[in-house]
């Protein structure tokens, strides 16, 4: 049993002892200095909080920058040219190796809950398999939920929707969609339609890239 003692905590006046047994609280009160028979932790006056949230990463191409080059206009759409690239190369442990390291970097953080996606637009699947044993063997530290993205599209790119489907039946938690990156306009509407009827086929939710340029279409 372990007391942290001088606590603070948001939105809560003065100072709070909070008391962990078996690895759940067993008490939260204000500081006293009452005898207490387990390890005392003193915090100082620093804040206690829930974890925070990661709501949007892309695990398999972080720390990937200039790999093979560099995106030197800036521009979405050659980040994702130089991504096509990078991706020639994947490895498992390659994606595993960097896709931890981001990780680290978030729960030093505070960071608890993690939503990654993770390209589908390769017939490997690569990336979507090592994020699959990265979720199980960090989820100690962090809870991952990871989303099925088509990040070259789903009606553009060969054999789109086959592999969409089979990375959610692989275990992916959700289906992503790029529609303004499909050839036209009618690929991106027609792409948002098949990302829902694969929802509904695995009762998963949906997480769409959009509105991220200025093309009025």
């Amino acid at each position: 049993m372990t007391k942290y003692t001088n606590v603070s905590i948001f939105g809560q006046e003065g100072l709070y002892d909070i008391i962990v047994k078996d690895g759940k609280f067993e008490k939260i009160a204000p500081t006293n200095n009452v005898p207490f028979d387990g390890e005392i932790v003193d915090l100082t006056g620093k804040l206690v909080s829930a974890p925070f949230v990661e709501p949007h990463i892309h695990l398999d191409t972080a720390l990937t920058a200039g790999q093979p080059e560099w995106n030197l206009s800036g521009t979405l759409f050659e980040g994702i040219q130089r991504w096509a690239q990078r991706k020639e190369t994947l490895t498992k442990e390659d994606v595993k190796s960097r896709a931890k390291q981001a990780l680290m970097m978030q729960i030093q953080n505070g960071i608890g809950y993690v939503r990654s996606h993770v390209d589908t637009t390769d017939e490997s699947l690569i990336a979507l398999e090592a994020l699959l044993e990265v979720k199980e063997e960090m989820k100690d530290f962090v809870e991952i939920q990871l989303v099925a993205f088509p990040q070259e599209g789903i009606v553009s790119f060969p054999n789109g929707l086959e592999l969409l489907d089979k990375a959610m039946a692989m275990g992916a938690d959700v289906v992503g969609a790029i529609p303004h990156f499909e050839f036209s306009r009618e690929d991106g509407v027609e792409s948002i339609k098949q990302c829902f009827e694969i929802a509904k086929k695995y009762d998963a939710l949906i997480d769409v890239h959009c509105d991220e340029i200025d093309d009025e279409q």
